[in-house]
């Protein structure tokens, strides 16, 4: 069995999935496996993927079609089960990798056996001049004057510490794009589902995966992430601004919730829920739903704060910890 498994969710993916595939047959590093899900499609998507299959027999490769329309989320999650190999990584059937991307994920991994991910920075591409009236200005900004690259900083120190990390510094899915090692995480972690239109479940991955080990940035452009219209981020965009911010607070309640499954003493959980605090209201890196926050004048942030506050004081009874001490910031 190859050590590398590279999963691909696909869905309508005649457009661009010649050009995911492709990249991978260029891989420096040969020693891995392809498993493509093709999502209910009614395009060529299944013809160009078995197709490309049969030219790259010399790459192992697993197509499985759906006959039911899942969804990102079902989809993934469909893949990562199938996914027993020492390393994985997923990979949207929109994106492109470097020729080096699993040659040096593999070493940095090999490097540092604590850690459960490796990622690379991401430089964005695909149709951004037209795009860009629909992207939110400061954001646009921010991209823009960092030439389209995408980064975010590893994240190490001991469990409380990178939580902490993850829940202030890590807002975009940086690192969901990463290759993983399965023997630090030592189990099936899946993408959660939740009902705000599984906005950010990638995160929420990330942050279980930040749980289990250290996720290490690799300060090189080896990923290309394609931006183009039809895709998730683009229908996230088209949610209305009250919906905007029902589904962030409800992001920063998922992560909540992980955080007490994850058995955190109070003190640490003082710490941790002021961090989960300044995600909510993006006081270190503004998102997706930032425009939309930032504008809330002293009631309606208030209001914000206490339902994310409800969700709080509901674990926190569940555990038999004060809410009100917790909520305080007073556990010593």
């Amino acid at each position: 069995m190859p050590s590398v498994s590279v999963l691909v969710p696909a869905y309508q993916a005649q457009a661009f999935i010649s050009e995911t595939l492709n990249s991978l047959s260029n891989q420096v590093f040969r020693d891995f496996q392809v498993l493509v899900s093709i999502d209910k499609s009614d395009d060529d998507t299944k013809l160009i993927t078995k197709n490309w299959s049969q030219n790259h027999k010399n790459i192992p490769t697993r197509i499985f079609c759906q006959t039911h329309r899942l969804g990102w989320v079902k989809n993934v999650n469909f893949l990562l089960e199938k996914c027993k190999t020492k390393y994985f990584m997923v990979m949207p059937h929109d994106d492109i990798l470097d020729k080096n991307y699993l040659q040096k994920m593999v070493q940095c991994l090999t490097v540092n056996p604590q850690a459960c991910v490796a990622f690379s920075d991401i430089k964005a591409f695909g149709d951004l001049r037209r795009r860009r009236p629909r992207l939110r200005r400061r954001i646009f900004e921010k991209i823009r004057r960092a030439n389209w690259i995408i980064t975010q900083n590893s994240i190490k120190g001991n469990r409380c510490e990178r939580t902490r990390e993850f829940l202030i510094h890590h807002l975009a899915a940086v690192a969901f794009r990463g290759l993983v090692n399965r023997a630090i995480i030592s189990e099936l972690i899946l993408l959660p589902e939740n009902d705000g239109f599984n906005f950010a479940m990638d995160s929420v991955w990330n942050l279980q995966m930040a749980l289990k080990g250290e996720l290490i940035r690799v300060p090189e452009v080896l990923y290309h992430k394609r931006y183009h219209d039809g895709s998730a981020h683009d229908l996230w965009r088209k949610i209305g601004s009250e919906d905007r911010i029902k589904t962030w607070t409800e992001h920063c309640k998922d992560c909540i919730k992980i955080i007490f499954r994850a058995g955190f003493e109070p003190e640490e959980l003082d710490r941790l829920i002021e961090a989960t605090k300044s995600r909510l209201f993006q006081e270190v890196h503004p998102l997706w739903s930032y425009e939309e926050i930032s504008s809330l004048d002293e009631k309606d942030r208030a209001s914000l704060l206490e339902n994310l506050e409800k969700t709080i004081i509901s674990l926190a009874e569940a555990k038999n910890y004060s809410s009100s001490l917790l909520l305080r910031g007073e556990y010593k």
